[in-house]
């Protein structure tokens, strides 16, 4: 596994670095503790790797923008954010982003390593706490509140469906394209079917509605 850590604070990055060495001796672990380290981290080693855990609030940028341009940068990276912010506004904006999961710095040890195995699974980890009074408040669109009923849910093809399948496991786009045999223009195509499918503008949005929608998705 290639993990990616993204946090101003050293002691934040060398206790997270430690813990996934931990746990996995044979991982590789890289760090960036300053915005433009980030870009060039995630310029350096986003595409090929496996999970990128990242601060919201880094000195020099406001709210979600280094997220924007990492996303911007490397679309398929899957992101676990790490944050000292549990606003409602702020799960919603990540995960909107495609976010594979919002964790709160206040979390302990095994709640943040359930919280990686889950994403690497291809789940979208959001503390039952958080995700209850985010649902209370209306977190989830009404693009996706409108499909939940099983009556009118959207009908994919037979290969959106595998598509879809495996954007759950977590997959990226060069697995699916070896494990259905397909181009990664088909591929791309399909996924992008998916999206407007579920009126979804990434992978956890749409995983999000088609859970809803009645789809076999765990998250």
């Amino acid at each position: 596994m290639k993990y990616l850590i993204v946090d101003d604070h050293a002691l934040v990055t060398s206790a997270l670095s430690l813990m996934l060495m931990d746990r996995e001796p044979d991982a590789q672990v890289h760090t960036a503790g300053n915005v433009q380290d980030a870009l060039t981290l995630i310029d350096r080693e986003g595409e090929t790797a496996d999970l990128l855990i990242l601060d919201l609030t880094m000195p020099g940028v406001t709210g979600t923008e280094l997220m924007e341009e990492i996303v911007r940068r490397q679309p398929m990276l899957k992101i676990l954010v790490l944050s000292g912010l549990t606003d409602r506004n702020s799960i919603m904006r990540v995960l909107q982003l495609g976010a594979a999961g919002f964790v709160p710095k206040s979390l302990d040890t095994d709640m943040l390593t359930g919280a990686i195995d889950f994403v690497l699974r291809g789940g979208v980890f959001i503390p039952s706490k958080l995700l209850s009074e985010s649902q209370r408040a209306g977190f989830f669109s009404e693009t996706a509140r409108n499909i939940a009923s099983p009556s009118n849910a959207p009908r994919l093809t037979e290969r959106q469906q595998d598509v879809l399948m495996l954007l759950a496991q977590g997959a990226p786009i060069k697995r699916i394209c070896l494990d259905l045999n397909l181009s990664e223009g088909t591929v791309k195509t399909h996924v992008a079917a998916i999206y407007r499918t579920f009126g979804a503008s990434n992978r956890t949005e749409a995983l999000l509605a088609a859970r809803r929608a009645g789809y076999n998705i765990e998250l």
